[in-house]
């Protein structure tokens, strides 16, 4: 497989400060809308499937992340194969217990290529050369999330995991398990447990060090999505709701896993709505100010949809597989691709496919934004002024302006106002704004400011503050 790198957009120097214009970021509107973009399939999709005996369940659940240290692509991936346990459950429509659930490693250096490193850590007599790095004798084990966490300073603790587990003998082990590792291969449990279902994912806010295990738990019969987090990833929050169906979703709406990262100033994720009348997922944005507060988009737009029958991932697009990853100027989101619809009951019109690894793409920064139709305009909220000269992400091909103004009724700073600024056009994802007796806002920097956008068919994703 190969794929050409597209070139990288300018380097931002000195960054103060990023506003993302999407909906928790807007305070008011004229002739405008949010944007979204849909996620991009890639054409070489599926680019990791199922060949080893050992993974006969398919290529499942897992982490993709590229490495800080030494820059490879790596994948954390779940794998069921056939192996009789004490006992047996039924977990969403499907019997556990029959099967070894295990935790297998791969590594590329172009994310699209994967390898198989021969490690013999466990059942290497059953098969040898193989790539297995964590087992757990249970009923069940299920979406390992993996983080690379260069904020900690024990190396014995470098890469952290979550991993629900039910046991076949001690309750108290049931749940989603932490355990920390000094290179991926070699496992050691802490000993917390968090309470969770299973379809869980453990993320690391890069910025602040912090960990949010974002929890599967259930409203009556419909899942729903439970927030920990944790300073130092021993003592944890009580947890919190996150998303439960509310009135604009139907008895059949589930919510089964999601992601998170940072874009421009907001914290966004990708969270998967489960149609139970379908069977099937599809993915939404969903975005937070804080981490802790979430709220879905007002539109509820599909961003990501499952394949046609009989395709890789007919049955559904499953997110949870860590952050996107930056390559050029495109962002990789890795998810989960299942042939087969929840129940199963569609699965011999697919006997050839198997679960496997696939990923969508969306430009930087440019997921989601704020769109106009004729002449329209939108303002953001407050915010203190870092100062700086302001650049703005967008594309036109009319003219667009910006006016500074001030909170409450909005008024315009003198020299700040529309007619001020100096007019743009065209595609750019950095573009200067200055205004005819101003080239920066270093006089308004402490103050309480809001951006006012104006244009035609105008559509503007982010401004940033740079010294």
């Amino acid at each position: 497989m190969s794929q050409t790198t597209p070139p990288t957009s300018p380097a931002i120097q000195n960054l103060l400060r990023e506003v993302l214009f999407s909906p928790g970021n807007i305070a008011g509107r004229e002739n405008c809308y949010d944007r979204f973009e849909p996620l991009r399939k890639s054409e070489l999709n599926p680019i990791m499937t199922a060949q080893q005996p050992w993974e006969e369940s398919g290529v499942n659940w897992g982490s993709v992340f590229r490495s800080e240290v030494d820059g490879k692509f790596k994948f954390f991936y779940g794998a069921h194969f056939p192996g009789a346990q004490e006992g047996a459950i039924v977990i969403d429509n499907a019997e556990q217990g029959s099967n070894h659930c295990v935790m297998c490693y791969a590594e590329s250096d172009d994310g699209l290529n994967w390898k198989r490193p021969a490690l013999d850590l466990h059942f290497q007599d059953q098969f040898p050369g193989n790539n297995i790095v964590f087992e757990w004798a249970s009923y069940y084990n299920d979406s390992n999330s993996v983080i690379e966490d260069m904020a900690e300073s024990d190396p014995q603790r470098r890469y952290k995991m979550m991993i629900f587990h039910i046991d076949t003998e001690d309750d108290d082990l049931n749940g989603n398990s932490l355990f920390v590792s000094p290179d991926g291969l070699d496992w050691t449990a802490t000993g917390t447990i968090l309470p969770s279902q299973d379809a869980s994912t453990l993320w690391q806010d890069k910025s602040t060090g912090h960990y949010y295990a974002f929890l599967k738990d259930r409203v009556g019969s419909n899942r729903s999505r439970m927030l920990m987090h944790s300073a130092d990833f021993e003592n944890w929050s009580e947890p919190e709701w996150m998303f439960i169906p509310d009135h604009g979703d139907h008895a059949g709406t589930n919510f089964y896993s999601q992601s998170a990262f940072p874009m421009s100033g907001r914290t966004l994720g990708f969270l998967n709505l489960y149609d139970l009348t379908t069977q099937t997922t599809w993915v939404e944005l969903v975005e937070s100010g804080d981490n802790l507060r979430w709220t879905r988009m007002p539109s509820r737009a599909h961003l990501l949809e499952p394949g046609v029958p009989g395709t890789y991932d007919a049955g559904g697009a499953y997110v949870g597989l860590a952050e996107p990853v930056l390559v050029g100027d495109d962002y990789r989101f890795y998810y989960y691709s299942t042939p087969i619809r929840h129940d199963r009951s569609d699965a011999e019109e697919v006997a050839a496919l198997r679960p496997s690894l696939s990923f969508a793409t969306f430009k930087k920064n440019r997921l989601v934004g704020q769109q106009t139709e004729a002449n329209g305009m939108f303002t953001t909220l407050p915010f203190v002024c870092p100062g700086g000269r302001l650049f703005l992400n967008f594309h036109s091909k009319g003219d667009v302006r910006v006016a500074i103004q001030r909170p409450g009724y909005s008024k315009d700073f003198e020299d700040y106002a529309l007619d001020d600024c100096a007019a743009v056009t065209g595609d750019d994802s950095h573009q200067e704004i200055v205004w005819k007796n101003q080239t920066d806002l270093e006089s308004l920097k402490g103050k309480y400011i809001r951006i006012k956008v104006a244009g035609s068919n105008l559509v503007a994703y982010h401004a940033s503050f740079e010294s």
